[in-house]
């Protein structure tokens, strides 16, 4: 045991190393050793792992102290109070410099977590959420971990536990060709430059893999009534690039609550961008059609049209979607946006014309009494739905009336101050993935031929002409992965 904690200690302390190329090959002998002692032991090291434990710290030494937690973190294991606590300390507290060694390893354990048996599964999403923006906090690069923890999440409905992990915006993916030259112990490098399959923090992804994370985000946001964020998502999705005319499960189910989410968030048909490629929106409206027709229900103004376009179906139909739920929120924000509507027409306007011009779809005919609007009304305007008032009058027979208020763009000076704030912040947090983006795109064999021919057009050599020497030897590549086409 003295020999296993004298080998587990040996990481030198940062203050001893000279620089970054010290670090780096510290790191690298010291994860040989790890490894070697961990196959020296077999068996038996799990023996006296937990006494280790107590004499390695795992904010000093990150490495030594995730080996030997992967020793103990086994399904007869599962619900040690002790255990549990070690591997929370851990995930909260480790060197994150350290782990950019030892990213196999680290993989591991959070697969493990992500299985679920480990710790009540709130407690696994919270921690791995956590780890994962410990590793990445601008969140900008997608992993292999994204999509089986923030499916843990949904399932479990702790979705609040991964709103930081998924508000982030994704720019990179596995397996991006990008030069490197400066070690990994650098702590200027990119995310991006680290959080790799060679570095074993992250697996390659597929497109499916994407595409269902995205359609997991944006239902998670459609969970929290967040709109605007499952919109984005989900468009995400449905304008995803193919190869082929046609498009996936995937996308269509995506493209399903696309339209659903853009009726709620806008009061109108979604338009789909023009990115989108023309065989794909012919297969949308193809696969689509119940839902083209609900939108089209929607925005004719007719509560009994849309009662019976969903009635139609009926629930089971809806439900094997598994949109029943989205449907029905659909249905009852009708009446909601015909109120919405009005403020085209009205600046004011009583609560009894209202009811008597504005129909609830679930049941295809106006609200029974003007109480029941004034309670519509003012759960719109509590939620922010709704910029107006309620006045009602101080002389008895006086109708009430809701009195639609205007936006002002005029900011105070505070507001002003922290609207600048934000902006500034959002402009640092960008400065990495420029960085990243920049240094890639000079080593993309499709950018430099951009390049190229943007020069001859300079030199007035706008047509093909000869072929630059290098343009010769470039081949085809994959701009969304970077790795080239067999």
């Amino acid at each position: 045991m003295d020999h296993c904690a004298s080998v587990l200690l040996a990481f030198p302390h940062t203050s001893e190393l000279a620089d970054n190329e010290d670090y780096d090959k510290a790191a690298r002998i010291h994860v040989q050793k790890v490894d070697k002692l961990i196959k020296e032991n077999g068996g038996n090291f799990p023996i006296f792992a937990e006494q280790l434990l107590d004499i390695v710290n795992p904010v000093d030494h990150s490495i030594s102290y995730l080996a030997l937690l992967l020793a103990l973190v086994k399904p007869p294991n599962a619900g040690q109070a002790t255990l549990l606590q070690r591997v929370s300390r851990f995930l909260l507290t480790f060197d994150a410099r350290q782990i950019r060694y030892a990213g196999s390893a680290f993989s591991e354990l959070l697969s493990r977590i992500e299985e679920g048996w480990l710790f009540p599964q709130s407690v696994a999403v919270e921690l791995s959420a956590t780890a994962l923006l410990r590793l990445d906090p601008t969140g900008t690069i997608l992993t292999s971990h994204h999509l089986p923890l923030v499916t843990l999440a949904y399932n479990s409905n702790n979705i609040d536990a991964v709103l930081a992990l998924i508000e982030k915006t994704i720019v990179f993916y596995p397996g991006i060709n990008l030069t490197e030259s400066r070690p990994l112990s650098d702590l200027r490098l990119p995310p991006v430059a680290y959080m790799t399959p060679e570095s074993g923090l992250t697996a390659r992804i597929n497109t499916t893999t994407v595409l269902k994370y995205d359609l997991l985000v944006g239902m998670c946001f459609m969970a929290k009534r967040r709109w605007q964020e499952a919109f984005e998502a989900l468009e995400r999705v449905v304008t995803y690039p193919t190869k082929e005319t046609g498009c996936s499960k995937i996308m269509v189910e995506a493209h399903n609550k696309w339209l659903l989410v853009g009726l709620l968030l806008n009061g109108k048909i979604p338009t789909l961008p023009s990115t989108t490629a023309q065989g794909v929106k012919k297969s949308y409206e193809t696969l689509s059609k119940p839902y083209l027709s609900i939108c089209e229900a929607f925005v004719k103004d007719s509560a009994e049209g849309l009662k019976s376009e969903f009635e139609t179906l009926g629930n089971q139909f809806w439900s094997q979607d598994g949109n029943l739920g989205l449907i029905r929120f659909v249905l009852s924000h009708y009446q909601r946006w015909q109120i919405l509507n009005l403020r085209e027409v009205y600046s004011k306007i009583s609560l009894e014309q209202i009811r008597t011009t504005t129909q609830s779809a679930e049941t295809g005919a106006p609200l029974s009494s003007d109480a029941e609007v004034e309670a519509l009304i003012q759960g719109m305007i509590d939620e922010g739905m709704l910029n107006g008032v309620i006045e009602k009058p101080l002389e008895d027979g006086k109708p009430a009336h809701v009195v639609f208020l205007t936006s002002t763009e005029d900011l105070s000076e505070a507001e002003f101050a922290k609207k600048m704030l934000q902006s500034a912040r959002r402009i640092k947090d960008l400065g990495p993935i420029i960085k990243a983006t920049n240094e890639r795109l000079a080593t993309s064999q499709d950018y430099l031929r951009y390049i190229i021919r943007e020069q001859k057009k300079e030199q007035g050599g706008g047509g093909r002409g000869a072929a630059h020497p290098y343009e010769l030897q470039v081949e085809d590549e994959d701009l969304m992965t970077g790795i080239m086409r067999s």
